[in-house]
């Protein structure tokens, strides 16, 4: 049998074709993470990493990108683009004040009524400035208490403490149509070694709040201080009570630390009575829930910051409230604001702007705190870089946290190689780390960056140590 006679030139180029298919289907610095994960001895099925040439799209490092994650409070940038996409930056809620028309220009009133319009970020300047305009309308006495109108969303609420058993942390506060300084009280704890005195000290309290104090002083240093220092809430005859127990540790002679209480109507009454009695009002009676009539006049309201204030607190402070109460706001027109319509309004935007979204991809609240959450990271990157290539949603890369400086990662990446480089948005539960956002090397090249890790077993690998190295190696263009 006779062989064919192969042409040297024709096997040269198949070979140049061959090299060329190899080396265009390696993912660029996949050899140095691969390495780096070995190093740190961590396993790559619970890992998804995806590193992307912001200039020309070429996958750098590429490991589970199609692998269904939970991303934490990374879920914020969708409800972010989504929110943008959907509500317009102008967007802003209102919190309104109404009375019975019979009682116009009298000044006592049987009820007034508030009606909230969903305001996440609604302060204690905001019900002052409310406090003012309703006294100006005459108005000095209230007999019979408020009626509060919480129709605007229709969503049920959980429990603050179903997610973890820890009600009163101020990450687990539920959407509410009205809501005053998230239900926060911020403490401040003094220790007085010499006189054994320890005062705790709000830097609001509303009425009808009081605090209790049972602490001992021990041993313990300031980072002792959660695990050594309980606090509870108890209800009765219309008075809350926080009752702080344990043992405060003595070398700990300041304390800054704050509650999300969980009786959201009686943290807004409390408050709104404070005010209304310190501008020389008279009130009565407590609080009803209760829907406006037609009946009903508009005498005050306060109008909030336009949306993109609100993304930023969410963003930089991975604020779950301002994430809830945005989610739930998507369809601010529809009279059924629950999870359901929003997360179809959500994913209908997300395919519209040409973002991947794969059908198993599931967003319960908007906030990330969530074990049903699961994202997949392509999706991740996709709006990575829907955010990065449109004007539209640009603002969104200037709204996250910026390594060692601001928001969540004042803390974190503060070495000389990381501190500035990154605008990353975190995502942080039990079993679950997330990153997703923006790298800028030393030399100023940019890069799209979605880091993903679940494992939910116990681990003794330093994962924290292992993702800095990463994050250097991208810095210092170690990967390219």
């Amino acid at each position: 049998m006779r062989l064919p006679i192969i042409n040297n030139q024709i096997l040269f180029k198949f070979l140049i074709l061959a090299i060329i298919f190899v080396a265009s289907s390696h993912v660029f610095g996949q050899y140095r993470v691969e390495a780096l994960i070995k190093k740190h001895q961590i396993p790559e099925s619970k890992l998804s990493i995806i590193l992307e040439d912001a200039e020309s799209n070429k996958r750098l490092i590429e490991i589970n990108p199609k692998k269904s994650r939970s991303p934490g409070s990374v879920t914020k940038l969708f409800t972010a683009f989504a929110a943008l996409d959907l509500l317009d930056k102008r967007f802003q809620w209102k919190t309104e004040a109404y009375i019975d028309q019979k009682f116009k220009n009298n000044k006592k009133v049987d009820h007034l009524l508030i009606m909230g319009g969903g305001d996440p970020t609604f302060s204690i300047e905001d019900l002052e400035g409310l406090v003012k305009k309703i006294r100006s309308k005459g108005i000095d006495e209230i007999s019979e208490g408020i009626y509060f109108d919480l129709s605007f969303f229709k969503q049920r609420k959980k429990s603050t403490g179903s997610f973890d058993q820890s009600p009163l942390r101020p990450y687990n506060s539920m959407h509410s149509a009205l809501i005053v300084n998230s239900n926060r009280l911020d403490l401040k704890f003094s220790f007085t070694p010499g006189q054994k005195k320890l005062d705790v000290s709000p830097l609001f309290l509303p009425s009808d709040v009081i605090i209790h104090n049972n602490l001992s002083i021990g041993a313990g240093n300031c980072s002792d201080f959660r695990s050594q220092v309980s606090f509870r809430e108890q209800y009765r005859k219309k008075l809350l009570t926080i009752v702080i127990e344990g043992v405060y540790p003595s070398n700990c002679l300041e304390k800054d630390h704050d509650l999300a209480i969980t009786k959201t109507k009686h943290y807004f009454f409390g408050a709104f009575k404070k005010l209304w009695l310190e501008s020389g009002g008279k009130i009565s009676g407590y609080f009803k829930k209760h829907n406006k009539n037609s009946k009903d006049i508009l005498i005050a309201e306060i109008v909030s910051d336009d949306l993109s204030s609100a993304i930023r607190l969410m963003l930089k402070e991975s604020d779950n409230l301002s994430a809830r109460n945005i989610f739930l706001s998507l369809g601010y027109q529809s009279n059924r604001k629950e999870y359901r319509l929003m997360r179809r309004l959500s994913y209908e935007s997300m395919k519209k702007n040409k973002i991947h979204w794969h059908y198993t991809n599931f967003i319960e609240n908007g906030s990330g705190l969530s074990r049903k959450t699961k994202i997949k990271p392509e999706s991740v990157i996709s709006l990575i870089q829907k955010i990065d290539e449109d004007d539209k949603y640009s603002e969104i890369e200037s709204m996250l946290p910026v390594s060692g400086i601001d928001g969540t990662l004042k803390n974190i990446y503060r070495s000389e190689t990381l501190r500035g480089q990154m605008r990353l948005k975190t995502g942080t539960l039990n079993g679950v780390r997330c990153l997703a956002g923006f790298i800028t090397s030393k030399s100023g090249k940019e890069y799209r960056f979605v880091f993903m890790h679940n494992n939910f077993d116990e681990y003794d690998y330093n994962l924290r140590l292992f993702s800095t190295e990463l994050l250097e190696m991208i810095i210092r263009e170690e990967v390219n």
